[in-house]
């Protein structure tokens, strides 16, 4: 396996956006999984560690850095994963690659992200600029406890004990106008940008969540089976938005999820 570190995809607002890459050995190409990491869209660093073991796994794999919410409010934020997409396939040859085979993956925010994207390939609104001659269509994703709608669940969301922190990040998330921004609130929404288009999905989630309630992604599920989007949907009956340590589980710990992750891209990631 190969590292490379801090490579910048991107300059938006005098800020340098990177990516690490671990590749397998050999010449590939490998099918490609980028990494989007959480933290409310206003904190978090790429994650290393998971990149590691997909590419021990024969993947091609990414994680980047996008600008948080004290920078910018969304869309900045999904233009910069599509930018990041733009990158990696107009950099494939180099770093044996194959273009055709790019996935997402992340969790909370870094869910959101990845679900919004698997659902948007080929709409313009959510492309920005930086690398615009590559396409940025993804060809799967696995959302870990994404919040998938900002507005009609956002009464409910509000409703949830506890959750001051969720809706601050929500509020910066749009720029502190949650009330009075509903067009940009469903723009936001995966749910809402649901279409037959949409790419096939894991979608990982904890029933005892209390940053985003199971209901969304139970939604979200139910309107990619309304238009017979290919998807599955685990449901932990005992964890929350901890969730993602079933993915931190090594494979061979009886919780570790890893396995049908690895299966999930597998199976639409590399080529028969």
């Amino acid at each position: 396996m190969r590292r490379i570190e801090n490579i910048t995809y991107v300059t938006r607002d005098a800020i340098e956006l990177q990516l690490d890459m671990a590749l397998p050995e050999g010449d590939g190409p490998y099918p490609a999984v980028i990494h989007v990491h959480g933290g409310g869209w206003a904190f978090g660093e790429r994650a290393t560690t998971w990149i590691d073991w997909l590419a021990a796994n024969g993947f091609a794999a990414i994680t980047i850095s996008y600008r948080f919410t004290d920078i910018a409010c969304f869309p900045a934020q999904i233009h910069d994963v599509k930018a990041a997409i733009r990158w990696v396939r107009g950099h494939a040859a180099e770093y044996g690659i194959d273009p055709e085979h790019i996935g997402l993956w992340g969790v909370s925010a870094g869910g959101h992200l990845s679900a919004l994207a698997a659902c948007t390939n080929g709409d313009p609104l959510f492309d920005g600029d930086g690398n615009n001659d590559y396409s940025s269509d993804v060809q799967c994703a696995v959302p870990i406890c994404p919040p998938t709608e900002f507005l009609i669940n956002w009464y409910a969301v509000s409703e949830l004990p506890d959750n001051e922190e969720g809706l601050a990040l929500s509020e910066a998330f749009f720029g502190g106008g949650i009330v009075t921004t509903e067009e940009l609130r469903r723009q936001a929404s995966p749910l809402w940008k649901v279409g037959p288009d949409a790419v096939p999905q894991l979608i990982i989630h904890g029933e005892q969540d209390d940053l985003v309630p199971v209901s969304e992604v139970r939604a979200y599920a139910a309107a990619l089976r309304e238009h017979s989007v290919e998807h599955e949907l685990i449901v932990d009956p005992v964890l929350g938005h901890d969730v993602h340590i079933r993915v931190d589980a090594e494979e061979g710990e009886p919780e570790s999820l890893r396995p049908q992750i690895l299966a999930f891209f597998r199976k639409h990631l590399c080529p028969a």
